[in-house]
């Protein structure tokens, strides 16, 4: 079996769940592509590295991520770390032939994520994306019915990341990092957005032009938004609605998605994960007592490559999703394939969230063909 040495960048929430991910992998798959081992973390925080090498085992720490890109036991990269930091760290990285597993959004801006972009498709080595929701069960067997024509021409689209974390803070008062500008690049829709705009344009393609409103409530930097709220077109003619809300008293982590079509439509909701709506508006109409309306389709942990545990049958959680999208850039690399999502698909997201800053400074529509 083949074996690669991870380098990790950061060691926070995410970091954490990146290091139990590639862990945990050869108990979700009996036949994993690789060997992934944890080699060394790169953290600013003494307590950080020490939480990393007892709980996650691994064999060096340092506060230099350079140390990573000179080990030559270290064949992959897997960036953690706050959005202003990705430029630097992860260019350095695929400059250093190193492959690069990197969180979203790409980068702090569409600048830095063509820059990271352009190395990237220069280097040779394999790239990929943390869009996580792409690899449950539910929306891979969505991008199935839509690719099958189950649902035909798409008409219009909903879709919405809401959390309530912004409610509970008083008012005015910074709640993280991620409510400073300079280290986000924006706000929610740079936090939350890049998951239900990846989303969207995984199944329903490509956008054409967004209108945005986006607001700030709580954070002294009032550069950053609480809740932002854009109407799309895509370039299929289809339009719809796309919210990231941190205001959204009573939410916990909830992502719903309903797509509109001429022959059917779809639905989701991340609080009911093991399940998607299908309604096929090709059964025959009656007056009473047929079966047409919403099918609601058992995926639940129907991963096609996964006979390990738990079982195809169980209900699915968060952090399966994070296991399914660490094993898909591992066999990417094993297999010398593709990685998808790509940095290609990092850098059109955060053009779309680029466009809808733009539409809510200047309050119109704009292009997405404008910020080629």
């Amino acid at each position: 079996m083949k074996e690669y040495g991870i380098g990790l960048l950061g060691y926070g929430f995410i970091g954490k769940v990146h290091a139990y991910s590639y862990k945990n992998i050869p108990f979700y798959y009996k036949e994993p592509p690789c060997k992934a081992n944890l080699i060394g973390v790169c953290d600013s925080r003494p307590e950080a590295l020490e939480e990393a090498k007892n709980q996650s085992g691994f064999e060096f720490t340092t506060t230099s991520y350079r140390e990573l890109l000179e080990r030559p036991d270290i064949q992959i990269i897997d960036c953690c770390l706050p959005n202003f930091l990705h430029r630097e760290v992860v260019i350095a990285a695929l400059k250093a032939g190193k492959n690069v597993y990197c969180e979203k959004p790409l980068a702090l801006n569409l600048k830095q994520a063509k820059d990271i972009y352009e190395v990237a498709e220069k280097s040779g080595v394999r790239h990929q994306i943390v869009f996580e929701y792409r690899f449950i069960p539910a929306i891979m067997r969505a991008k199935q019915l839509i690719e099958e024509g189950a649902i035909g021409e798409i008409f219009s689209l909903r879709g919405v990341d809401l959390h309530s974390s912004a409610v509970i803070q008083p008012v005015g008062r910074a709640y993280s990092w991620k409510a400073e500008f300079e280290k986000v690049g924006g706000g929610v829709l740079m936090d939350l957005g890049p998951h239900i705009i990846d989303i969207v344009r995984y199944l329903a393609g490509n956008f054409d032009r967004v209108c945005a409103y986006a607001k700030n409530f709580t954070s002294p930097d009032k550069r950053t938004d609480d809740l932002a709220i854009v109407a799309v077109e895509m370039k299929n003619g289809a339009i719809g609605t796309i919210e990231a809300s941190k205001m959204a008293t009573g939410a916990t982590d909830e992502i719903r998605l309903d797509i509109h079509g001429l022959k059917g439509a779809l639905r989701f909701n991340s609080l009911t994960p093991n399940w998607l709506g299908f309604y096929d508006n090709t059964e025959p109409e009656t007056p009473i007592g047929g079966e047409k309306g919403l099918k609601m389709i058992d995926t639940v942990q129907k991963y096609p490559e996964a006979p390990g545990i738990p079982m195809a049958k169980f209900p699915i959680g968060w952090i399966r999703y994070q296991a399914a999208s660490a094993y898909s850039f591992l066999k990417s690399i094993s297999e010398d394939s593709k990685p998808s999502p790509d940095f290609k698909d990092g850098l059109e997201v955060q053009r779309i969230i680029e466009a809808a800053y733009i539409s809510s400074n200047k309050g119109r529509w704009v292009n997405l063909s404008e910020l080629q």
